[in-house]
């Protein structure tokens, strides 16, 4: 079991590293292009730091393990919220002003309603994954169209996040040797995972729901709690709402596409209906003004930990 945790761990290192030269090769093509900044950040405030969990999903499902892939996104949704946004508000009392993020705030809640209503016939099959990708499309489609008429203050600060253009056959380079350490990190981490889940008497969906949930959301986590730490509250907001929205939408279409997934009593009854509690949570404390006060930041930590101490005490088997 030793050796398991630690090859879990490496392919978690193996993951983080590989998604952080993944999105630097991929940022500085795209300035290299000539897209805007404000854009190319707009873009990776939300997906760029869910590749982990695209990259460990479709892995899962390849490799047959479609419960770790459900647990993973379900799980990376609540961890988003009530650890990383708590953690971040913290930190600092968040105040956003980006007007995307009152349009994907409610959005993130309607899509976590449509998967948990997806889910209730026993899977997320492909006519399921046709329409969340569809979603996707049409968010991607609203985000680029409505970027325009963010304020400038919003531009000024995500724009000024992004690195600077480089060579391209250096860009080209990290987009390789990070995409190679996302398949290879994901690999090692899902083979890990079902061993663990072996070993400790728990089940697959358990295992995604926690420890590789929040192995893969290790991105958002620095992001946004770095982003707390310099004041730039569109940064660590941004983080959480649209890696949520795009975790429901492409990560789960794309995966539910590659092979329909289950959705057992457990998923149907408790871990979604959390994740849309959540879902719900997120939607009042940005009600206000898109402001996350530190005691706000308190109780979604709490929270999370209160459902992640249920989870696993409902796992342990009885008798």
């Amino acid at each position: 079991m030793l050796i398991q945790l630690l090859l879990f761990v490496v392919g978690l290192a193996v993951l983080a590293v590989g998604a952080e030269l993944f999105i630097r090769g991929a940022v500085r093509v795209a300035r290299k292009l000539g897209i805007s900044p404000f854009i190319v950040g707009l873009t990776l405030v939300g997906f760029g730091t869910s590749a982990p969990e695209l990259v460990v999903n479709l892995s899962a499902a390849i490799q047959g393990n479609p419960d770790i892939a459900v647990g993973n996104v379900v799980g990376s949704n609540i961890a988003n919220v009530g650890l990383i946004l708590g953690i971040a508000a913290l930190v600092r009392t968040l105040t956003a002003e980006m007007r995307l993020l009152k349009v994907e705030t409610p959005l993130v809640l309607v899509a976590s309603v449509a998967t948990w209503v997806m889910g209730l016939d026993g899977d997320i099959g492909r006519w399921d994954a046709a329409l969340l990708l569809l979603g996707f499309v049409a968010v991607m489609v609203y985000i680029t169209l409505s970027a325009k008429r963010e304020s400038p203050a919003v531009k000024e600060e995500i724009g000024k996040s992004m690195p600077k253009p480089e060579r391209m056959w250096l860009s080209l380079l990290f987009l390789v040797i990070g995409l190679g350490g996302l398949v290879g990190g994901a690999q090692l981490m899902v083979d890990a995972a079902v061993k663990l889940a072996e070993s400790w008497g728990m089940s697959k969906t358990l295992i995604g729901l926690t420890i590789v949930a929040v192995g893969t959301s290790l991105p958002e986590l620095a992001s946004s709690v770095a982003a707390a730490i310099r004041g730039q509250s569109d940064i660590a907001v941004g983080n959480v709402v649209g890696s949520n929205l795009f975790n429901l939408l492409l990560i789960l279409g794309a995966t539910a596409a590659v092979s329909p997934l289950p959705v057992d009593d457990g998923v149907k009854w408790f871990d979604l209906p959390v994740m849309t509690g959540f879902a719900v949570l997120l939607l009042l404390v940005l009600v206000n003004g898109l402001k996350v006060y530190r005691w706000e930041g308190a109780l979604l930590l709490l929270a999370y930990s209160a459902v992640m101490a249920w989870a696993v005490m409902r796992s342990r088997p009885t008798g």
